[in-house]
């Protein structure tokens, strides 16, 4: 079961002002998807939540159109808008049908180069976002999800500050705003079009987004290089949140780069421990002691300190005895060789994951943002194929060994019970 790797490879060009264009062409498609990635994560911003409104009301009034005018426009010709804030990046994704791409592509111009973050639109944002910000404070798995980022890297990080309630009346228009002209530029950003697109639509977009009318200061990309994570003297956290049926465990740690050499047999080893439905930590904890519905582990990209990190919803009262387990799964895998039947169990579905998660156009052009993010390319993922047919299963415990220290874990509980 091998993967054609040279469809990860986009055809690259660049716009006139040298904005970078990678494009990944399929004839068969009458549909374009056109995603413009900019460095403009929460990881630059100056206040809580200022990328991410700044990202999520792009389009949302516009010089020349209202929201609902813009929205209306773009509905006409079958098109749609998505946005995504994160950490490292935000991206603005346009999608419309090949022969429509010339009447929608002044909309995203309009869009991307001319938001004017109307009052009464940042209301309503924060307003939906306080609401859910309420609800989502009653929920363990999100009040665990902030509290170990915050615990890992410390809450003055820009990978460890949480949203406060406080900082919903903080954020004025002129953060946003200051923010958009700031990091919204030509020079922080990249363009990934995938799907039916021809020569003309190149042209269409050189035309409308290749001059320097959008052009301001590159992000500095550098400064997050050489930063040290040191991991806290208490790195144990329990929240009690009284009443609750189930509680949320995650455990974890920032890793090695996704350029390590030794990265590739770290995914294996995390794959082997909680990565698939039949992994060690899924068969022990949920089939066999039924905890919990459902236990994985996983890496989260993040470009300058990626983390791992297992997480679950268990049984309110069953807490103490998930930790022991996972540490019983941990420990199994640094002292025994896993056997010759698994490993290859595992090469299986370590593969059919792989080519599901990349079956189509759109899904090969949105690993772009992964890559333009991490600073890699298609060979990290033809590495990691080559590392999980030779690797061996004294690799793996040596991984095992040399990663799996409890001793470096954080942990986050939330819930009622045994915490």
């Amino acid at each position: 079961m091998k993967f054609d790797y040279s469809k990860l490879q986009p055809e690259t060009r660049h716009l006139t002002n040298g904005v970078p264009v990678y494009g990944f062409p399929d004839s068969e498609l009458e549909l374009v998807r056109l995603e413009f990635i900019f460095e403009a994560g929460s990881y630059f911003q100056q206040k809580a939540m200022q990328a991410a409104a700044c990202c999520s009301l792009i389009g949302a009034g516009t010089r020349h159109f209202t929201a609902d005018a813009l929205s209306e426009q773009l509905d006409y010709y079958g098109a749609y808008i998505e946005r995504y804030p994160d950490r490292d990046q935000a991206s603005v994704v346009f999608y419309c049908l090949s022969r429509y791409f010339e009447q929608i592509i002044p909309f995203c111009q309009e869009a991307l180069k001319h938001s004017v973050f109307p009052q009464e639109e940042i209301d309503t944002y924060l307003r939906k976002n306080h609401r859910r910000f309420l609800v989502n404070n009653r929920k363990v798995s999100e009040v665990s999800r902030r509290a170990f980022y915050s615990l890992v890297f410390g809450p003055g990080h820009p990978y460890g500050r949480v949203v406060e309630e406080s900082d919903f009346a903080a954020l004025k228009r002129e953060d946003l705003t200051g923010f958009y002209k700031r990091y919204y530029v030509s020079e922080n950003c990249k363009i990934v079009l995938a799907g039916g697109y021809t020569e003309r639509h190149l042209k269409l977009l050189d035309q409308s987004f290749g001059g320097g009318d959008w052009s301001g200061a590159a992000a500095d990309l550098l400064a997050g290089e050489g930063m040290q994570v040191f991991l806290p003297a208490e790195r144990r956290k329990d929240i009690e949140m009284k009443d609750s049926l189930q509680a949320s465990v995650r455990i974890g740690m920032p890793i090695c780069s996704f350029k390590d050499e030794g990265f590739a047999d770290f995914k294996i080893a995390d794959y082997v421990l909680g990565g698939y439905f039949g992994s060690r930590l899924m068969r022990n904890i949920r089939e066999e002691k039924g905890y919990t519905y459902g236990i994985s582990s996983y890496i989260v990209p993040l470009r300058y300190k990626p983390v791992w990190m297992i997480s679950s919803e268990v049984k309110a009262d069953c807490v103490r005895k998930v930790f022991v387990e996972i540490e019983k799964e941990i420990s199994a895998l640094q002292k025994k060789e896993i056997p010759v039947s698994e490993l290859e169990l595992v090469r299986q579905s370590f593969m059919g994951d792989f080519m599901r998660d990349l079956d189509g156009t759109f899904d090969i052009a949105e690993r772009m943002k992964f890559f333009i993010q991490c600073g890699i390319g298609p060979e990290f993922y033809q590495r990691n194929e080559e590392t999980l047919f030779s690797i061996t299963p004294a690799q793996i415990r040596r991984t095992a060994i040399r990663w799996f220290d409890l001793n470096n874990f954080c942990s986050v509980t939330v819930g009622a019970g045994d915490l």
